[in-house]
């Protein structure tokens, strides 16, 4: 895992994970700097973290750029989806499934200008770019 850009990028990260364990996120695993020796000693890392809790905490809802994951669960496909559209966001989705019918029905039901199945950010260059809600260009 590369470092952050800045003092300030790194500071930001950090101070998200406060906010979610703030608001009951469960850290599995990272949430700390990590310090590395040698001519790498200042150099702005993060371990990678894995946040666990509810949608509507802000590390859900607000993009970290940073490596971050936050993680869920739900019981049921249509939860899932009202999980998955439950953002003022809509540039891009990724379904991952092993039923090609269910990842057709999810992908078709998911709010976002682009929906990749079991990959993601892998289009041509030529097709059309766009977004839902306050997403893509002109949002």
């Amino acid at each position: 895992m590369g470092a952050q850009v800045s003092h300030g990028q790194l500071e930001t990260i950090l101070n998200y994970i406060d906010i979610g364990k703030k608001e009951g996120a469960d850290i599995l695993t990272g949430g700390r700097r990590k310090v590395l020796g040698g001519d790498l000693q200042e150099g702005y890392y993060l371990e990678p973290t894995i946040l666990f809790g509810q949608n509507n905490m802000r590390v859900f809802q607000e993009e970290i750029f940073g490596p971050v994951l936050a993680v869920t669960t739900f019981k049921t496909m249509e939860e899932a989806l009202e999980i998955a559209n439950d953002t003022p966001y809509g540039l891009g989705a990724g379904v991952w499934s092993r039923n090609g019918n269910l990842a057709y029905k999810m992908g078709r039901g998911i709010q976002a200008g682009r929906v990749w199945t079991n990959c993601y950010h892998a289009y041509p260059a030529h097709a059309a770019f766009g977004g839902y809600k306050q997403s893509g260009i002109g949002a």
